[in-house]
Order: C-alpha cells, then structure tokens, then sequence
C-alpha cells in the first residue's frame, strides 16, 4: 500500500524496531522499546503489537511479526499480573491501562489472528480472555477518569467478537449505556477528573478535549463498529461534530484549557490514541470527520523528526528528545487510517473554526471561542483544578492563533509538574517556563496570579467576539486579595486587550511563540516578532520588556512551543491597553 498514510507508518513502526531490544536476553529487558526521552522502557509499549501486525499483514517481512510477538512476551514478562491485568508501569501499579492493552491485542487477534502459529494464537486469546474477564470486574467499580469506563466498551466488545463471548458484548453494551451519562448537553464529553461526577461552585464539570477526542470518542465507535449499536453511533457522531469546533485551521486540537491539559501536546495528547481512530472510519459518510482527520495527520507528518514523532512542534529546535510513547501510541491512529481505505474529501473542505465568526460559548467547561477576521482566541474560567496550580483558570487567554503566523499564544501548566511522571518528559530548563499569558505579582516568596483563581467570573459578550473577566490575583492554595480584570476583543485586524490590577507591582507577563531564530525588536510600547510569513506587531500603553531568563527562549512540554517572554509593568488600578497585528 504506497500511501502517505502507509508511508509515515512505516517510518515510525522501522524506528520503533531500532529501539526494541533484541540484544540484552534479561526478561526486563528482552523485546521492550527503549526511550530515547525517558531512557527506560514504558509499559504501554506493547500497544504497538496491532500496528506491527498490520504492516506484516500488508509487507510480508518477518521482522514486523517478530517485534509483536517480543513485545507480547515482554508485557507478559513484566507487566502482566495473577488477576489478568497489566499495570501500567514497572513502578506503578494502574490497572486500568489494561483496556489498552485489550484493544489492541483484540483487533490484532480479530484481523490478523490467521498470520500467527498457533502456539502464539493460543497464548494471545488466553491473554485476550483474562484481559477481559478483569476489566469486566475492575473497571464498573474503579473511580477512574471517564476514558477507562467508556473505552473499555470497545475493550470489552471486541474481546466477545474474538472470544464468542457473550457475557463480554452484554457488560459492553451496559457500559455503553452508562457512558451516555457523561454527555454534556453542549455536546462535551465530561468526567476527566479525579471524580467523574464533580460538580464545581460555577458548575462546571471536568472536562479534557484531548482525552476525548483521542480516546473515549474513538473508543465508544470502536464499540459501535463492533456491536453493531447504532444508537451510541449516532450520539458518538454528534458529539464528534461539536468537538470540531475545537480544531484549529491547521490541524491543531486546541486542548489548551482542558482539565488534563498537562499532557496535551499541539496536535492531540501524550499518551492516547489519535483521533483518527475515530474520525477517518467514518469519513466516508461524513466529509468533515475526513478533513480533520487529514490535517491532523499533516500536523503529525510535521512533527516527525528522525522516525519519530515529537511532542509538539518546536521540541526538535529546542534539542528536547521526543518521548516514544507518542509514537507507538499514534501508531494506532494510521494504522486506522490504512485499515479504512482512508482519502481526504475531495474537493478539500473549510473546518468549523476556520469560517467561524462571532462567539462561541460552552458551559460545562466554561470556555469561549472567539472569533473575529483573521484571529482565533480561546478564553477559560474554569474552577475545577486537576492539580493545584495546574491548568489555566481565571478567565485565561489560553489560545490564540491568527491566519496568517499561526499559534501566537498558547497556555502551559501554571507550574511545571511532573502529574504522571511516567507519561510526561522533564525538559532541560524546568523553572520559570509557564507560557500562559497572566497577570502576576510575587510576595513573601510566593506568586500570586490570575490563571489561579477559580472564583473568576469570566462574562462573554453578546454580538461582539469579546469577554470579559474579573478576579482576584491568588496562590495556588487560593489565598489573595488584589483585584484585576481583563478584557478580549476580536475586532478585525486587531485583537484587542484591557487589563488593570490593583497590586502595587504587578506585571502582565505575554509569552508570545516564536521560533529561535525568528527576529525580535523591542522598543518602548512596541515589539515586532518576525513569524515566517509575517511580522506580529504589539503595541501596547506601556513599556514592554524582555523577561530575564537564563535562555532567550522559554520551552514548554504542554503544547510543545518556544516563546519570546515578554512583559509589561502594570500601574495599580490603571488600564493597560495592548493591540496585536500582523503584517
């Protein structure tokens, strides 16, 4: 199959055998995939096995049955555990990961079971079958984030196809049912939060754009195309289409607010599947699924550096190592691609976001979406925090992307933390790094800032892309009095922002994307950034000042950008007026 989507595949799946270890017989060691981030091995990888099938299938050559079969033995080796389940790491006891783990081997057995001896048939179904029978005890009763009981239907559905079992498809179809719960009546999926029901003061729910579109919408279709319920398909596709409101013009998932967005990464998240899994099947039918699932794969085509794909768009010019886990992880979104017949729409269709003008507003995550001419801006006032001093809150500027230089601003984790220290990277500079536009001040040692606080109160305005937030600049444990208020505005050629605080010594800290060698001039109230195909000019009431830091640039894992840090000095109580162009 010479396809660009069978092309990049390979690439990935030949790197990915450079790094298994073949050499080293030690059982810890023997058939797992080295990192060259992280230097060890991650327990997930082992979900390669559907993609290395695949290319067997369609190739012939034997090295790609070879590497499933080392990595079945290594899972079994170290992760697997008496009860059935796999763990999601050698040092962290997770179970839940072994819907993963069930997925894949389920659909390697479904589609590709003839191609293997049948000792190693054997050794498969009897793992497929006690996967299945755990997950069927375990995941009903695990207080998990909401991607485990709904993907868990496709583990589950495809574990009864392979097995004729119909207990399985039964405890599927119940999870199904179930998973409808968790869909908001704006057509968000919620529950990525350490309670899947937590409902917040504002009224808020969990919710995590990345997680969704990567894995639980994926999962629930795979459990639709399985069982043949075209009742969640329908509800699945809805859902799918109010999620595209939320892709970029290139490709981009903008999951810059989300609740788990410590691990979202430009084009999708760290460690889930691709949204192609989902969106490419049902192409066909749907034209517009085709288009994102094609610009996304561009955006991974663009993020690939020496066979392997990176965390983000700027990690290679930042001389940070990617993290395999995207790799054999994203593996499974082309091999969907390949395994549909997948081709973009014909002719090639605009996507919701790139049309869109005016505001667009969702309440169970309280977000806008601004747009207006040439800008695109996401704003965010959220109060349920994953992790104290994680996402932004408090009426952030989390995105803002114009048509012609594309990302300008993109929010990080507040405090650079490592959540999950198995599935995020620690990058060589780690202090200081935040890329949320906010307004901050420090005292007795401590920062106290707008993306803080959670009792922000964040006011979208009706026939004009603008809101407004008010709030009080806090610490994470919420502690703080000084008040400020900010204004965005998407009018025309120019995004537009009001700020003032009453601190004595606040700053408005803009860390604006650009690349190392992009041309910075900064003079007085005025700071010109060359971006390629054109020149971001700010001009702003105030002076603006270069932030010092030990490197001229700042570098952020979340999102995957280096940034220019700028910042203004705020006068108490007075209004800062800033104005952003391109020319």
């Amino acid at each position: 199959m010479a396809n660009e989507y069978f092309a990049l595949l390979k690439e990935w799946c030949d790197t990915l055998l450079e790094l298994q270890v073949t050499e080293k017989k030690a059982p810890a060691l023997y058939g797992g995939i080295l990192c060259p981030s992280c230097a060890r091995i991650h327990g997930r990888c082992a979900d390669a096995i559907h993609p290395m099938m695949y290319l067997y299938h369609e190739t012939g050559e034997e090295k790609y049955l070879t590497s499933a079969k080392l990595l079945f033995n290594w899972a079994e080796n170290n992760m697997s555990r008496p009860d059935g389940s796999l763990v999601n790491d050698t040092n962290s006891s997770w179970r839940g990961i072994t819907v993963f783990f069930t997925i894949q081997l389920g659909e390697a057995l479904l589609y590709y079971g003839e191609l293997l001896d049948p000792l190693t048939h054997r050794r498969w179904r009897e793992r497929l079958d006690s996967c299945a029978a755990f997950l069927a005890d375990f995941i009903p009763r695990a207080n998990a984030n909401v991607n485990y009981p709904i993907t868990c239907t496709a583990a589950l559905a495809v574990a009864g196809r392979v097995l004729q079992k119909e207990s399985y498809l039964a405890q599927a179809r119940e999870l199904a049912d179930r998973a409808l719960e968790f869909f908001a009546p704006d057509g968000l999926i919620f529950g990525e939060g350490h309670s899947t029901g937590e409902v917040s003061p504002k009224g808020c729910r969990p919710v995590d754009l990345g997680y969704n579109v990567e894995e639980s919408l994926p999962g629930l279709y795979s459990y639709a195309e399985h069982s043949g319920d075209e009742r969640i398909l329908e509800k699945v596709m809805a859902s799918m289409q109010e999620h595209l409101q939320f892709m970029l013009p290139d490709g981009a998932w903008d999951n810059s607010w989300g609740n788990r967005s410590n691990k979202w990464t430009y084009w999708g998240s760290r460690t889930s599947d691709g949204c192609q899994v989902g969106y490419a099947p049902l192409a066909k039918g749907s034209p517009l699924f085709g288009e994102a699932a094609q610009r996304n794969f561009e955006l991974y085509r663009a993020c690939t550096h020496n066979g392997l794909l990176h965390g983000g768009p700027m990690y290679a010019e930042a001389g940070e190592p990617p993290c395999v886990h995207h790799t054999f992880c994203h593996a499974k979104a082309l091999t969907a691609m390949c395994e549909c017949g997948f081709a973009p729409p014909s002719p090639r269709l605009p996507l919701p976001r790139e049309t869109a003008q005016g505001l667009r507003y969702y309440p169970t995550p309280r977000v806008a979406l601004l747009a207006g001419g040439p800008w695109r801006a996401t704003v965010a006032d959220h109060d349920i925090d994953y992790l104290q001093s994680g996402h932004a809150m408090g009426g952030a500027l989390t995105m803002l992307w114009h048509r012609t230089v594309g990302p300008v601003c993109a929010a990080s984790m507040t405090e650079y933390q490592l959540v999950e220290a198995n599935n995020m990277q620690l990058p060589q500079y780690f202090e200081d790094i935040c890329q949320t536009p906010r307004i901050e001040y420090q005292e007795n040692g401590r920062w106290y800032r707008s993306v803080n606080d959670r009792s922000a109160c964040m006011q979208p305005e009706q026939g004009t892309p603008a809101v407004q937030a008010e709030g009080i600049l806090r610490d994470g444990a919420q502690n703080g009095s000084c008040a400020y208020r900010i204004r965005y505005e998407a009018a025309g050629e120019v995004f537009h922002l009001a700020l003032s605080a009453e601190a004595e010594n606040a700053v408005y800290c803009l860390p604006v994307i650009a690349r190392a060698n992009d041309p910075v001039q900064i003079e007085g109230g005025c700071a010109r950034i060359g971006r390629g195909r054109g020149t971001l000019v700010i001009e702003a009431s105030s002076p603006i000042e270069l932030r010092t830091l030990p490197q001229p640039r700042v570098f952020n894992p979340v999102g995957g950008f280096l940034s220019v840090p700028l910042l203004l000095r705020l006068r108490a109580g007075e209004q800062t007026d800033i104005r952003l162009r391109v020319e």
